[in-house]
């Protein structure tokens, strides 16, 4: 028998609750009022014009992630991520065992700190994707702003971060990023390469997009012409799910955040 459901029930409480812990310690107001849902369009990102890239991408995610000039943030590119090969006449390559980013907080000398954020050189050409990573690795920065401590297991903790990239507005483009095929050939070598983004099953991230726009009271059609055509059919379903939970998701509308993070205003 096929589920109803998109995810099961202890992964939609475990996202409620990790909501719910989000609003206490960096938002304002009820409602998620500070957060948008952002989508690949000129409208939120503009043409790079003569800035790199990466450094033009990266502003915007930090500007609306609300981190300013005092969070001292270096951005390095790093080499890209091996392939790990069957060998021989394989007919699948996957790079999906290491990250496309990286996440370094170091103590200065003068009792400060500095935020090293690395990422995966070879993604220049997919704009997208880096943004995707970009909202992630500055998920675990937010995390060290937290009022409250995080209490989340070390082996979930990496899937909580791409939770946060989505609480932060990014549930699109992590989505789409989840999973990437392409064809491939050499001399000994044919087949199709799977390269993944991120850590949450694609399930698991199009659930939590649909509940923040559900919070937000986004209507699914805003987003569902920007997600690839499978995860369209995964977002229906997941609101068709939500849309039973109405008395969950009316308490993170209505939840008023713990710690009323002022600095984020």
């Amino acid at each position: 028998m096929f589920s109803r459901r998109l995810v099961d029930k202890d992964v939609a409480a475990w996202q409620l609750d990790g909501f719910a812990w989000l609003i206490d310690n960096f938002e304002i107001e009820p409602g998620l009022s500070e957060t948008e849902l952002w989508l690949p369009t000129p409208e939120y990102y503009p043409d790079a014009g003569d800035t790199p890239l990466a450094e033009h991408l990266f502003a915007i995610v930090r500007r609306q992630c609300r981190f300013d000039d005092r969070d001292n943030f270096e951005l390095k590119a790093e080499a890209g991520r091996p392939d790990s090969s069957l060998g021989g006449l394989a007919m699948i390559k996957t790079r999906g065992q290491t990250a496309c980013g990286t996440y370094q907080i170091i103590p200065t000398k003068h009792g400060g700190t500095r935020e090293i954020i690395r990422y995966d050189e070879g993604l220049m050409d997919k704009p997208a994707q880096l943004v995707a990573t970009f909202a992630h690795e500055l998920g675990h920065a937010l995390h060290n702003r937290a009022q409250e401590e995080l209490e989340e297991p070390p082996e979930l903790y990496e899937l909580f971060t791409d939770l946060t990239a989505v609480f932060m507005g990014y549930g699109v483009f992590l989505a789409n990023g989840r999973f990437e095929f392409s064809q491939f050939s050499n001399a000994d070598m044919q087949g199709w390469q799977a390269k993944g983004a991120g850590y949450l099953p694609e399930a698991d991230l199009v659930f939590a997009t649909a509940l923040f726009m559900s919070i937000k009271n986004i209507p699914e059609a805003v987003a569902a012409p920007h997600l690839k055509s499978h995860l369209r059919k995964m977002l229906s379903k997941a609101f068709r799910q939500i849309g039973k939970m109405e008395t969950d998701v009316k308490a993170l509308r209505e939840r008023i955040p713990v710690h009323r993070d002022k600095r984020r205003a």
